[in-house]
C-alpha cells in the first residue's frame, strides 16, 4: 500500500511539474482584406500533430505546448498560407491574431467560384450567433440524416416546436393561431379555410436548405406572431447536376392489410385530383326558393346516388419521389445557372377506433358523469399528395443573383366514418354515417433578387410573389339509421320530417384565395475598414400584401314528403334515394339551409414598413427600430345578394387598424463563444376570415357546428425574452431561455351548447393572458466526453420548455364560461424533444433515436355545462436508419411512434383539479398506431 501511494504522489509530481512547463496558444484568423473570420482554417504546430481548426468566430486553441518558440502554419483553401513565430511561456497562454491573404497565384488556371454555404450545420450555427434575435432552426445537413419526408416532420426536431395534425406547427406551446410562416420572405398561402396555418406536410424535406424558427420579434419580422415564426429557404444553385430516385413503402399498426371502407374508387381516384362527379350538377339551380315541386324533384334526382361504401385491402403505405438538379458554370467571371426540380407523390391510409363521448352536467349529487351520447367510431381515412417544386437561379457574379420559385402542392383526404352507439339523453341507439372528400392545393411563385451594393457593405433585397389557394368538399353527406332491436341490431333510416342536413343531407363548399406580395429590403454598413469596432448597420423595408378569397356553401337536405310512404325506412340507403323515391308526394323530397352567410368576399390589405438600426459597442450589440402595419380587413356578401335582390346581404364586417411595432434587442459577447440576448417586441394577433364570417359548419367528428364572430378584435401581445447561448465546438450549442407574453385580447374557440341542443364552437376575444416560461437546449457530440472510436460518432439533442400561462376572461365572459381559473387555449405545460444520433461517414451508417412529448392543453375552451377539455400527453418514440449500399444507392428505414400510446381527450368532469386518465371523462381517445418503413435512394 505505501509504495503504491509513493508511486501515485510521485506520478502527480510529474505530471504538475511537465504541465507546469507548458504553455497555450490562443488566436483568432481573419482574412486580411474585410477583416472577417475565417471558419475553419486549419491551424497546427510546425514540426508536430498538435493543431485545430478555427470555429465560428474564427477563433481556435491549441493546449499543451511545450514551453519556448514555435512556428505556426495557418492553411485555407484560396489563402496563401502563413508561417507565425511564436513564443509560449510556462503556464500561460499566447494570443495572437493572424490575417490570410486570398492566393490569386493559386487560381489562374482554375476559377472558384461560389454563394455562401447556407447548408450545413456550422453555416446555420454562425448564423443563429450572429442574429440579433431568438431563433433556432435546422440546416439541409441535419435533415438529410432523418428519414423525414416534408417540413411538417422536419420542424419537429427544433426546440421548443410541436406540429398537430400532422401539419400544422406550435411553439413554445401555443396554439398554431400565434404562428406564422414565411417562403423566402413571403408570407405564404393557407389551404386551411378554418384555420390560419400554413400546412408544412406540403414541403418535400429534400429541396429544404434551411429551417429557422424566429421566437422573438424584430422591425424585419411580421407582426403577426407571438409563439414563433417559421422561415423556410428551398435549395438554390445545386453542388452538382444530379438525379435522385426517392421510393419507400409503409406498413401502419391496425391498418396496413386490412378491410377498407371508401365510397367507390374511380380510375383517377389514385391521382388525388377531383373528377367532378361528386361537384353539384352543371345545371343544379343557384336557389331552390321559388321553385316548382316537380324543378326541386328533378334538382333532388340530379345528384348522384353515392351513399352505399365500398370494401377494398387497405394495402402499404408508399411514397414517390423524383429531384433533379442541374448546374452550369458560364464564362470566367463566377456567373452560373442552377435547377432544382423536385416531384413528390405519396398515398397512405389510416383506420382510427375512435371511442367518441359527450357528457351533460356533473351529477355533484351522485359524483357521477352524466352521458348524453356514447360512440364507437370507426373512421377510414386516406390522404394522397402530389406537387413539384421547380426552382432557377441565375448568379450573375459574386454580388448578384437572381431567382425563381415555385411551388405546386395538392393534398386530398377521402373518409368514411360508421359511427354506432347510444343517443342516451334521446333514448335510442343509432347508427350514424358520414362521407367527406376534400380536395386543397396550394401554389407560391416568387421572383427573387439579391443584390450586394457600395464595395459589398450594401445589400438589396427584394422579391415579387403570387400565391393560390382552393379547398373544395363536394359532397360531404351524412345519414343516419336508428336500431329497433338491440338484439337482431335491425335499424332503419331516419328521415326527418322538417329539412335538417346534418341527419340527412349533403354540403357543397368551395374555397379560393389569392395573394399578391411584394417586399424590399436594403441594409447598410458603415465603418467597415475602422479600426474602432464601431460597424453600425442600417436596415429598411417595405412589404405590400394583398388578400382576396371566394367562399360559396350550399347545405341541402332531405326530409319527408307529406304523404311520406313508411314502407322507405325499411330500405337500404341506395334504394332510398332511386329517382322514384324523389319525389314532393309520397318520398322524400330535397330542401336548402339558404341564408347569405353561406356565400362571402374577403379582402386583407396589409402595407408595412420598418426602420431598425444595430449598434456594436465594444462587447454589447445594440439593435432596434420600429414596423408600422396598416392593415384592412373587410368582409361581405357577393354582388348578387347586395340590396335590391330578394335576400339581404350580409352587415359588411371591416377591421381597418394601424398599428406601431416597436422591438429592440441588447446582445453582451461575453466571450467569443458565449451571448446574452435581451429582447422585447410587440407583436399581433388578427382574426382569420373563416372567424369572423357569420357561416356555420357541421362537424361530423365532433358532432359540433363552427359558427364566426363578426365582433372579434384584434390582440396584441408584448413579448419579453432573455436567453443565454454557449457555441463550444462548431457544430455544438448550449442555451438556456427566459420568456413572458402579456396577451391582450387573445382570440379564444369556445365550446358549448349556447342554449341549443346542437353543441357548437364560437371565437371570441378574452380580456388579457400571460404565458412564461423557460426553455433550454443542448446539442452536444460525445467526441469530447468519451475517448473512443464509436463515441466520436454519437451526438446528442435535448430541449424542454416549460410553460405557465393564465387567462383573464372579463365581465362578458366569466358568466359564459366555465372555467373562470384555466390556462391560455392551446398553450402545453411543457414540450420535451431529445434524440441520439450515430454517424459514420466512412461506412455510410446513420442511426437516429427521437422522443417528443407535449404537455396537457386545452383543446376546446368548455362554455356552459361543459367543462374544458384538454388534449393529454402522448410520448413519441422515432427511429431512424440510414445505411449506404453503394456510392449511389442507400436504404433507410424506420419506425415511427414505437409507444403507440392513445390520443386521449379528457374532460375533469368533478372539477378536482385531478386529471384522472381512468375516471374521469372521456371525450375522444384512439391509437394512431405504430408506422414501419423501408425505402431505398438512388442517385444517378
Amino acid at each position: 500500500m505505501n509504495t503504491k501511494l509513493l508511486l501515485t504522489i510521485l506520478l502527480l509530481l510529474v505530471s504538475n511539474y511537465i504541465s507546469a512547463q507548458t504553455g497555450s496558444i490562443k488566436g483568432v484568423v481573419k482574412d486580411v482584406n474585410t477583416g472577417e473570420t475565417i471558419i475553419g482554417a486549419n491551424v497546427r504546430l510546425e514540426g508536430t500533430d498538435k493543431g485545430a481548426a478555427t470555429g465560428l468566430d474564427g477563433d481556435f486553441e491549441i493546449s499543451n505546448v511545450p514551453a519556448g518558440s514555435h512556428t505556426l502554419i495557418v492553411s485555407f483553401i484560396t489563402y496563401s498560407t502563413q508561417k507565425v513565430s511564436v513564443q509560449v511561456s510556462a503556464g500561460n497562454s499566447k494570443v495572437v491574431e493572424i490575417s490570410l491573404d486570398e492566393d490569386i497565384s493559386e487560381l489562374a488556371s482554375v476559377t472558384v467560384t461560389a454563394v455562401r454555404e447556407t447548408a450545413s450545420d456550422i453555416s446555420l450555427l454562425r448564423n443563429i450567433k450572429e442574429s440579433v434575435q431568438v431563433v433556432s432552426g435546422l440546416s439541409a445537413e441535419s435533415i438529410k440524416r432523418t428519414l423525414d419526408s416534408d417540413a411538417s416532420q422536419v420542424v419537429k426536431r427544433i426546440p421548443g416546436v410541436t406540429v398537430v395534425q400532422d401539419r400544422f406547427i406550435v411553439i413554445r406551446g401555443l396554439n398554431e393561431r400565434y404562428n406564422t410562416t414565411q417562403l423566402h420572405n413571403i408570407n405564404t398561402p393557407s389551404m386551411e379555410p378554418d384555420v390560419r396555418s400554413f400546412s408544412l406536410d406540403v414541403v418535400p424535406s429534400n429541396i429544404i436548405d434551411q429551417i429557422l424558427i424566429y421566437k422573438s420579434p424584430s422591425p424585419e419580422l411580421p407582426g403577426d406572431f407571438s409563439g414563433g415564426m417559421v422561415k423556410i429557404f428551398t435549395k438554390s444553385i445545386p453542388e452538382e447536376t444530379s438525379t435522385t430516385l426517392d421510393v419507400s413503402t409503409g406498413f401502419r399498426q391496425g391498418t396496413s392489410l386490412k378491410d377498407f371502407r371508401a365510397e367507390e374508387r374511380r380510375s383517377s381516384h389514385w391521382t388525388g385530383w377531383n373528377d367532378e362527379v361528386n361537384n353539384l350538377p352543371g345545371n343544379f339551380p343557384e336557389r331552390l326558393t321559388g321553385l316548382s315541386a316537380a324543378e326541386i324533384d328533378q334538382a333532388g334526382r340530379s345528384l348522384p346516388n353515392n351513399w352505399r361504401e365500398s370494401n377494398y385491402n387497405s394495402g402499404l403505405d408508399y411514397k414517390l419521389g423524383l429531384t433533379y438538379t442541374f448546374r452550369k458554370d458560364i464564362g470566367k467571371k463566377g456567373m452560373q445557372i442552377g435547377n432544382t426540380t423536385s416531384i413528390q407523390y405519396s398515398n397512405t391510409k389510416t383506420i382510427f377506433n375512435v371511442e367518441n363521448n359527450a357528457f351533460e352536467a356533473y351529477d355533484f349529487d351522485t359524483n357521477e358523469p352524466k352521458l348524453r351520447y356514447a360512440f364507437q367510431d370507426v373512421e377510414y381515412g386516406q390522404e394522397i399528395t402530389n406537387g413539384i417544386v421547380f426552382n432557377w437561379a441565375w448568379k450573375i457574379n459574386d454580388k448578384n443573383v437572381i431567382e425563381l420559385k415555385n411551388l405546386y402542392q395538392r393534398l386530398t383526404t377521402h373518409d368514411f366514418i360508421d359511427r354506432f352507439g347510444d343517443q342516451i339523453a334521446q333514448g335510442f341507439k343509432q347508427n350514424n354515417f358520414a362521407f367527406f372528400n376534400e380536395y386543397r392545393g396550394v401554389y407560391s411563385g416568387q421572383l427573387v433578387g439579391s443584390h450586394k451594393l457600395f464595395d459589398e457593405t450594401g445589400k438589396l433585397e427584394w422579391v415579387g410573389g403570387y400565391g393560390m389557394t382552393f379547398n373544395e368538399l363536394p359532397d360531404y353527406r351524412r345519414y343516419r339509421k336508428n336500431v329497433v332491436d338491440e338484439e337482431t341490431g335491425e335499424s332503419v333510416l331516419f328521415i326527418p320530417r322538417g329539412q335538417t342536413p346534418d341527419f340527412l343531407g349533403k354540403f357543397y363548399s368551395t374555397m379560393r384565395e389569392n395573394i399578391y406580395s411584394g417586399a424590399i429590403n436594403f441594409e447598410q454598413k458603415f465603418n467597415q475598414n475602422s479600426n474602432t469596432g464601431f460597424k453600425p448597420m442600417v436596415k429598411a423595408g417595405v412589404y405590400l400584401e394583398n388578400r382576396e378569397r371566394e367562399f360559396d356553401a350550399r347545405n341541402l337536405g332531405f326530409s319527408r314528403s307529406p304523404n311520406f310512404n313508411e314502407g322507405l325506412i325499411q330500405s337500404d340507403i341506395d334504394e332510398l334515394f332511386q329517382p322514384e323515391n324523389i319525389n314532393s308526394i309520397n318520398g322524400i323530397r330535397l330542401g336548402e339551409n339558404f341564408t347569405t352567410s353561406n356565400f362571402y368576399i374577403a379582402t386583407n390589405e396589409l402595407r408595412a414598413y420598418y426602420l431598425s438600426l444595430n449598434m456594436p459597442l465594444g462587447k454589447f450589440n445594440l439593435s432596434g427600430g420600429v414596423r408600422v402595419e396598416d392593415n384592412k380587413q373587410e368582409l361581405r356578401s357577393p354582388d348578387r345578394f347586395q340590396p335590391g335582390t330578394s335576400t339581404p346581404p350580409i352587415d359588411p364586417v371591416v377591421i381597418d387598424q394601424v398599428d406601431f411595432l416597436p422591438s429592440v434587442t441588447l446582445a453582451y459577447n461575453i466571450n467569443q463563444k458565449m451571448v446574452l440576448k435581451g429582447v422585447y417586441g410587440k407583436t399581433l394577433n388578427r382574426p382569420e376570415f373563416r372567424e369572423i364570417a357569420p357561416f356555420g359548419f357541421f362537424d361530423f367528428v365532433f358532432d359540433a357546428t363552427i359558427a364566426g364572430n363578426s365582433f372579434l378584435r384584434n390582440a396584441t401581445i408584448h413579448n419579453y425574452d432573455l436567453r443565454w447561448e454557449w457555441y463550444p465546438s462548431l457544430t455544438e450549442t448550449v442555451s438556456f431561455a427566459l420568456f413572458y407574453k402579456d396577451f391582450r385580447d387573445p382570440i379564444e374557440s369556445l365550446y358549448g351548447n349556447f342554449g341549443s341542443e346542437q353543441s357548437t364552437f364560437l371565437f371570441a376575444n378574452t380580456e388579457s393572458a400571460y404565458a412564461r416560461g423557460f426553455e433550454v437546449d443542448v446539442r452536444k457530440s460525445m467526441a469530447n466526453v468519451i475517448k473512443s472510436k464509436f463515441f466520436s460518432k454519437v451526438s446528442l439533442t435535448a430541449n424542454i420548455s416549460v410553460i405557465d400561462s393564465q387567462v383573464t376572461l372579463g365581465d362578458s365572459l366569466s358568466l359564459l364560461l366555465r372555467a373562470t381559473d384555466r390556462p391560455l387555449q392551446g398553450q402545453s405545460n411543457f414540450i420535451v424533444n431529445t434524440g441520439i444520433s450515430y454517424d459514420d461517414e466512412i461506412t455510410g451508417l446513420q442511426v437516429n433515436l427521437n422522443y417528443n412529448v407535449i404537455g396537457k392543453r386545452i383543446l376546446l375552451v368548455g362554455a356552459g355545462a361543459i367543462p374544458d377539455t384538454y388534449e393529454m400527453p402522448r410520448n413519441v418514440l422515432d427511429l431512424s436508419i440510414r445505411k449506404s449500399l453503394t456510392e449511389k444507392l442507400s436504404v433507410k428505414a424506420g419506425v415511427k411512434d414505437i409507444l403507440n400510446q392513445e390520443f386521449l381527450l379528457l374532460q375533469d368532469g368533478n372539477e378536482d383539479g385531478v386529471f384522472d386518465r381512468k375516471n374521469d371523462q372521456i371525450f375522444r381517445r384512439y391509437k394512431l398506431g405504430t408506422q414501419y418503413s423501408i425505402g431505398f435512394t438512388y442517385e444517378f
